[in-house]
Protein backbone atom coordinates (compact mmCIF):
# COMPACT_ATOMS: atom_id res chain seq x y z
CA UNK A 1 0.00 0.00 0.00
CA UNK A 2 2.79 2.03 0.88
CA UNK A 3 4.77 1.78 -2.55
CA UNK A 4 1.41 2.46 -4.29
CA UNK A 5 1.43 5.80 -2.69
CA UNK A 6 4.64 6.78 -3.29
CA UNK A 7 4.32 5.91 -6.47
CA UNK A 8 0.85 8.23 -6.99
CA UNK A 9 3.37 11.38 -5.61
CA UNK A 10 6.06 10.45 -7.98
CA UNK A 11 3.33 10.99 -10.91
CA UNK A 12 2.12 14.01 -9.27
CA UNK A 13 5.39 15.11 -8.77
CA UNK A 14 6.49 14.63 -12.44
CA UNK A 15 3.62 16.53 -13.94
CA UNK A 16 4.81 20.00 -14.97
CA UNK A 17 2.81 23.42 -13.57
CA UNK A 18 0.76 23.87 -16.59
CA UNK A 19 -0.41 20.42 -16.55
CA UNK A 20 -1.26 20.61 -12.89
CA UNK A 21 -3.29 24.18 -14.16
CA UNK A 22 -4.82 22.01 -17.03
CA UNK A 23 -6.08 19.83 -14.31
CA UNK A 24 -7.91 22.71 -12.66
CA UNK A 25 -9.31 24.28 -15.79
CA UNK A 26 -10.59 20.55 -17.20
CA UNK A 27 -12.53 19.82 -13.51
CA UNK A 28 -12.97 23.48 -11.71
CA UNK A 29 -13.82 25.39 -15.21
CA UNK A 30 -16.16 22.72 -17.00
CA UNK A 31 -18.02 22.65 -13.92
CA UNK A 32 -18.18 26.02 -13.68
CA UNK A 33 -19.86 26.17 -17.21
CA UNK A 34 -22.20 23.66 -16.84
CA UNK A 35 -23.40 24.95 -13.84
CA UNK A 36 -23.48 28.40 -14.98
CA UNK A 37 -25.80 27.42 -17.56
CA UNK A 38 -27.84 24.99 -15.36
CA UNK A 39 -28.73 27.91 -13.04
CA UNK A 40 -29.53 29.92 -16.11
CA UNK A 41 -31.53 27.22 -17.13
CA UNK A 42 -33.53 26.16 -13.61
CA UNK A 43 -34.44 30.13 -13.57
CA UNK A 44 -35.64 31.00 -16.72
CA UNK A 45 -37.20 26.95 -17.95
CA UNK A 46 -37.06 24.17 -15.39
CA UNK A 47 -36.27 21.12 -16.54
CA UNK A 48 -38.34 19.51 -13.59
CA UNK A 49 -41.17 21.65 -14.05
CA UNK A 50 -43.25 19.15 -15.34
CA UNK A 51 -42.35 16.47 -13.33
CA UNK A 52 -44.83 14.95 -11.44
CA UNK A 53 -42.67 12.24 -9.90
CA UNK A 54 -39.51 13.60 -9.25
CA UNK A 55 -36.82 13.37 -6.54
CA UNK A 56 -36.52 16.92 -6.49
CA UNK A 57 -33.88 19.78 -7.90
CA UNK A 58 -31.71 19.63 -5.25
CA UNK A 59 -31.06 15.68 -6.51
CA UNK A 60 -29.99 17.04 -10.20
CA UNK A 61 -27.58 19.44 -8.28
CA UNK A 62 -25.77 17.02 -6.45
CA UNK A 63 -25.36 14.49 -9.04
CA UNK A 64 -24.08 17.05 -11.42
CA UNK A 65 -21.56 18.23 -8.75
CA UNK A 66 -20.23 14.71 -8.95
CA UNK A 67 -20.78 13.77 -12.50
CA UNK A 68 -19.29 17.18 -14.20
CA UNK A 69 -15.63 17.03 -11.97
CA UNK A 70 -15.23 13.37 -12.29
CA UNK A 71 -15.87 14.10 -16.36
CA UNK A 72 -13.34 16.72 -15.93
CA UNK A 73 -10.73 14.40 -14.35
CA UNK A 74 -11.35 11.93 -17.14
CA UNK A 75 -10.60 14.33 -19.75
CA UNK A 76 -7.53 15.77 -18.24
CA UNK A 77 -6.54 12.23 -18.01
CA UNK A 78 -7.13 11.84 -21.38
CA UNK A 79 -5.43 15.44 -22.52
CA UNK A 80 -2.19 14.39 -20.43
CA UNK A 81 -1.49 11.24 -23.10
CA UNK A 82 -1.16 14.33 -25.98
CA UNK A 83 2.55 14.19 -26.04
CA UNK A 84 2.14 10.07 -26.93
CA UNK A 85 -0.48 10.20 -28.98
CA UNK A 86 -3.38 12.37 -31.41
CA UNK A 87 -5.57 13.34 -28.99
CA UNK A 88 -7.91 15.80 -30.75
CA UNK A 89 -10.67 13.55 -31.50
CA UNK A 90 -11.68 12.92 -27.84
CA UNK A 91 -10.91 16.99 -27.46
CA UNK A 92 -13.25 17.46 -29.77
CA UNK A 93 -15.86 14.45 -28.16
CA UNK A 94 -14.68 17.15 -24.87
CA UNK A 95 -15.99 19.92 -26.58
CA UNK A 96 -19.26 18.49 -27.84
CA UNK A 97 -20.99 16.66 -24.97
CA UNK A 98 -19.64 20.56 -23.18
CA UNK A 99 -21.95 22.14 -25.71
CA UNK A 100 -24.57 18.90 -25.80
CA UNK A 101 -24.90 20.39 -22.24
CA UNK A 102 -25.27 23.57 -22.02
CA UNK A 103 -27.38 23.56 -25.17
CA UNK A 104 -29.95 21.03 -22.19
CA UNK A 105 -31.07 24.22 -20.77
CA UNK A 106 -32.21 26.09 -24.57
CA UNK A 107 -33.93 23.05 -25.45
CA UNK A 108 -35.78 22.48 -22.81
CA UNK A 109 -36.95 26.16 -22.65
CA UNK A 110 -37.95 26.02 -26.35
CA UNK A 111 -39.99 23.11 -26.11
CA UNK A 112 -41.87 24.79 -23.03
CA UNK A 113 -40.52 22.33 -20.00
CA UNK A 114 -41.96 19.44 -22.05
CA UNK A 115 -40.79 16.12 -20.87
CA UNK A 116 -40.51 14.71 -24.27
CA UNK A 117 -38.09 16.69 -25.32
CA UNK A 118 -36.13 16.25 -22.29
CA UNK A 119 -36.38 12.44 -22.23
CA UNK A 120 -34.64 12.46 -25.83
CA UNK A 121 -32.27 14.95 -24.68
CA UNK A 122 -31.45 12.13 -21.56
CA UNK A 123 -31.41 9.57 -24.51
CA UNK A 124 -28.64 11.40 -26.25
CA UNK A 125 -26.94 11.48 -23.21
CA UNK A 126 -27.00 8.13 -22.67
CA UNK A 127 -25.50 7.60 -26.76
CA UNK A 128 -22.92 10.21 -25.55
CA UNK A 129 -21.76 8.67 -22.56
CA UNK A 130 -21.11 5.49 -23.77
CA UNK A 131 -19.45 6.65 -26.75
CA UNK A 132 -17.11 9.00 -24.96
CA UNK A 133 -16.03 5.89 -22.16
CA UNK A 134 -15.52 3.66 -25.46
CA UNK A 135 -13.19 6.47 -27.19
CA UNK A 136 -11.82 7.90 -23.29
CA UNK A 137 -10.68 4.23 -22.40
CA UNK A 138 -8.64 4.16 -25.82
CA UNK A 139 -6.33 7.00 -24.12
CA UNK A 140 -6.50 5.69 -20.45
CA UNK A 141 -7.80 2.83 -18.71
CA UNK A 142 -7.81 5.64 -15.11
CA UNK A 143 -10.40 8.07 -17.22
CA UNK A 144 -12.82 5.01 -17.89
CA UNK A 145 -13.67 4.66 -13.61
CA UNK A 146 -13.67 8.25 -13.50
CA UNK A 147 -16.84 8.15 -16.07
CA UNK A 148 -18.33 5.99 -14.52
CA UNK A 149 -20.82 8.28 -12.60
CA UNK A 150 -21.74 9.45 -16.20
CA UNK A 151 -22.36 6.71 -17.61
CA UNK A 152 -25.07 5.71 -14.79
CA UNK A 153 -26.16 9.24 -14.56
CA UNK A 154 -28.28 9.41 -17.91
CA UNK A 155 -30.21 5.91 -17.43
CA UNK A 156 -30.84 7.53 -14.50
CA UNK A 157 -32.81 10.36 -14.99
CA UNK A 158 -34.23 9.13 -18.50
CA UNK A 159 -35.91 6.78 -16.51
CA UNK A 160 -37.35 9.71 -14.35
CA UNK A 161 -38.53 11.22 -17.15
CA UNK A 162 -39.96 8.04 -18.94
CA UNK A 163 -41.61 7.12 -15.82
CA UNK A 164 -43.55 11.29 -16.19
CA UNK A 165 -44.56 10.85 -20.32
Amino acid sequence: MQTCITAQKEKMNALTRYEKWMAVLFIFGTLAVVMTAAAIGFAYAPPTKNLQHSPGDSFFWIAWLIIIPSWGVASWLVWLKRKVTDIRGAMVVFFWFLLSLIAFFPQTAATNESVLGIFVGDIQGIIESWLIIWLYSRYSKAARWWLLPLVIWFPITAIIKFINL
